[in-house]
């Protein structure tokens, strides 16, 4: 049986045939607690995140314009996926998924390209527009995703 995030599934499996007790309830309690701000910053993600990642480009694009002609079609692309799998990690409150699925890639597609540098400038424009535009909890569940991102292309620069 599939459950929606990695934790509680593991907390299923390891069950077997047993109710689970509070310690292994925690997470569910924690998850149901925090949905509703869960699925309102997905949509938030969801509705603006073109927007955000169009404003991103542009500061970006004012230190770096030649980048952004040749390439700016491609980076929010890639932008604009990396914030997708950012909403669905939030949504699912499986930090994992966003590792297995998204920085693997990424990081071997910008270090292929050897645009680290210039890519934490991007999205630290991108973490900066969800700052200063949407709600406290977005930028909250948002953070540590970015911070991961930014810390994976320092390390290769």
């Amino acid at each position: 049986m599939q459950a929606l995030n990695r934790t509680l599934s593991n907390s299923i499996l390891e069950a077997d045939g047993r109710y689970l007790d509070s310690h292994e309830l925690y997470p569910l309690e924690q998850y149901i607690d925090t949905y509703t701000t869960r699925i309102e910053t997905y949509q938030v993600l969801r509705d603006y995140g073109d927007k955000l990642v169009v404003a991103a480009l542009r500061k970006l694009a004012a230190t770096y314009p030649e980048l952004i002609q040749q390439h700016g079609a491609r980076c929010k692309y890639d932008m604009t996926e990396v914030l997708r799998y950012i909403a669905i990690a939030i949504l699912r409150d499986d930090e994992l998924f966003f590792k297995e699925q998204m920085m693997v890639w990424l990081d071997t597609i910008l270090l292929a390209h050897k645009r680290n540098a210039h890519c934490v400038v991007a999205y630290r424009n991108l973490q900066d527009a969800i700052a200063a535009n949407f709600p406290a909890a977005a930028n909250n569940f948002t953070r540590p995703y970015f911070d991961l991102i930014i810390q994976s292309l320092q390390s290769h620069a």
